[in-house]
């Protein structure tokens, strides 16, 4: 689609393309749902323009302005075409339905469309606000449909390039805190990032030209509450027709026309890709844009993301992943498939504050699809910090696409801490230097290293789990042992000797500051009479090849054993030799929450 005529000012609502709910489960419903916004004259009946169900289900019509339900009918499964549906009460105002597609014997549903009746025209109309706020250096451009883009924009210019070199332009789409009809709100909140905000001086110090799109965030018009454009989320990416229909391309366009703009100033603009950088809401948008267009980013840095960023995945543990948890429909919302090998080239750094407790979680304007809420929690967990950011990085990593996360100590819901990593990140991808250094491994590793691999009756073994690692900064509060044979110890290194032979489960237990506990366990067989001490076994919750694995013997004695003393001494050894050994590894590897949480 061509970014500059891809806006639509013909009468009539366009086709909002259906969004599969389902996990890809052979035995789940499956099925599709097109509404136009076809009503009739009276208010008193809708005419859906596409049915298809592959089992009998339940077909719901709501008003989304007033949250009322206007029919709920029996389907059977098969395909249909300009399925008229009556509602009660009748529907006499502009207002958006959804049509929904639920099981008939409950449960969540599997596709559902949106669509705007009653009175709309279709032509655009431009907001009213304040034209007569340019600033020092800053310009005020205003909307120009033609050139593809229905909302004005700032353009910041810095004084000068000091070396010379074309610069990228970076982005920041506005992120006024509250939905509202008021533009001029929207356009203030812009007018405060390109005059003082932390963006204004990254601008500053990059040496970059820098542009703010304002977007609203509209209350009731031209869309209502429920399309949360500053996040860049599913009802607004559904929209087709009126004046947000794809913002993510009027930003493009925007992008274009700052080039333009810029290169006629004589500042030496670069047109290869752009900066983009975003915190809460706008760290948001800027994420799952990168996602949708990361041919065009050069690097991103979002944060404040609720531990919940776009992963680059439709399927991820077993589960599929509409947008904007994922993008298993991204192609039906764009018509493009997600170019993963351009968002592996693109620079990412995503990261949080350690005690950032502003979720998204649980608010409509979010989450307007109850499903789409309950996946997100399924899929990314419930903890911010210790669950779902750690799976946005494994997410990241089974998709192949490399990108950078970081947790900042005692930090809130705030980007200062990262505002020189925000600076050197955007500066080293302009130079085309390594980033791969300023992320960190967000994962939990557990591991259990024993003084012995063949303990006997009375032997006194060693466990220590000094070399475990947690998510950056969290504080371990006790470490728990059970020794599978009904006592128990505690500390990060402790001792233990066994009365009687047999196989026995080791457990730690670790818990940390933020409540959560992490289990790993081992077995452990004691035999009746003393062997000599081999290699410490290692159970590590982390998936590896274990076979190149290196770990120092706890033991001084061990230090004086040579192979000849002890032929299962070493790696090759206990690899050679590991079908005879009577100490079994089991691993189980588990991270729950504790009670009180």
């Amino acid at each position: 689609m061509n970014r500059r005529t891809f806006v639509r000012t013909s009468a009539g609502i366009g086709t909002v393309a259906s969004v599969a709910l389902t996990g890809s489960a052979t035995a789940e419903p499956s099925g599709s749902v097109i509404f136009d916004g076809q009503m009739s004259e009276d208010g008193t009946s809708v005419v859906v323009t596409e049915i298809s169900t592959d089992t009998t289900a339940n077909l719901h019509v709501r008003n989304q302005e007033t949250d009322e339900r206007l029919a709920s009918i029996t389907i059977e499964a098969g395909t249909y075409e300009d399925y008229e549906v009556d509602i009660d009460p009748p529907v006499t105002e502009r207002s958006e339905l959804s049509v929904h597609l639920y099981p008939e014997d409950g449960g969540q549903g599997f596709a559902r469309d949106y669509g705007i009746v009653g009175e709309f025209d279709g032509e655009y109309e431009e907001p009213e606000y304040d034209e007569s706020a340019d600033g020092d250096g800053y310009t005020l451009i205003d909307p120009d449909p033609d050139a593809g883009f229905n909302y004005p924009f700032y353009l910041y210019e810095p004084d000068s390039a000091s070396s010379g070199n074309s610069k990228p332009v970076m982005v920041e789409p506005v992120n006024t805190g509250t939905a509202t009809d008021d533009f001029d709100q929207h356009r203030e909140a812009a007018e405060q990032t390109v005059e003082v905000s932390g963006t204004r001086q990254m601008a500053d110090e990059l040496e970059v030209p820098l542009v703010v799109p304002i977007f609203p965030r509209p209350e009731s018009d031209p869309v209502n509450w429920r399309h949360y454009v500053h996040q860049l989320d599913d009802t607004t990416m559904g929209l087709n027709g009126g004046p947000l229909e794809r913002v993510d391309l009027q930003l493009l366009n925007m992008v274009e026309a700052a080039q333009e703009q810029l290169a006629a100033d004589g500042f030496p603009v670069s047109t290869d890709g752009i900066l983009m950088n975003g915190f809460s809401a706008s760290g948001n948008f800027v994420d799952r844009f990168t996602v949708l267009h990361p041919e065009e980013v050069i690097s991103v840095t979002a944060g404040g993301l609720n531990g919940m960023a776009l992963l680059p995945l439709d399927e991820f543990d077993g589960q599929e992943l509409p947008y904007h948890v994922g993008t298993a429909d991204i192609e039906a919302l764009t018509g493009e498939s997600v170019n993963h090998e351009a968002l592996d080239e693109t620079n990412q750094f995503l990261y949080m504050g350690d005690e950032d407790d502003n979720d998204t979680i649980g608010f409509g304007d979010a989450w307007t699809d109850d499903s789409l809420e309950q996946l997100a929690l399924d899929v990314y967990g419930d903890d911010m910090i210790t669950e779902r950011f750690p799976t946005c990085q494994r997410a990241y990593e089974e998709a192949g696409v490399t990108a950078q996360f970081r947790v900042y100590p005692d930090a809130g819901h705030t980007p200062q801490p990262a505002t020189d990593d925000l600076v050197e990140f955007h500066r080293r991808s302009i130079e085309g230097e390594d980033v791969s250094h300023m992320g960190q491994d967000l994962g939990t590793s557990l591991r259990i290293d024993i003084s012995t691999d063949n303990a006997a009756v009375g032997d006194e073994i060693v466990f220590d789990a000094s070399d475990s690692s947690l998510p950056a900064d969290t504080v371990v509060l006790t470490y728990q042992w059970e020794f599978g044979d009904g006592s128990a110890g505690s500390g990060e290194t402790t001792t233990y000797t066994y009365d009687e032979e047999g196989v026995f489960t080791v457990t730690l237990t670790v818990t940390t500051d933020r409540g959560n506990k992490h289990e790993e366990s081992i077995e452990v067989e004691v035999g009746e009479t003393d062997t000599v001490d081999s290699d410490n076994q290692t159970a590590d919750d982390t998936v590896s090849d274990h076979s190149d694995d290196t770990v120092d013997n706890a033991s001084d004695d061990d230090d004086d054993t040579t192979d000849d003393e002890a032929p299962g001494f070493g790696i090759g050894g206990a690899l050679a030799g590991i079908g005879g050994l009577a100490y079994m590894l089991n691993r189980r590897i588990t991270d729950t929450e504790s009670a009180s949480k």
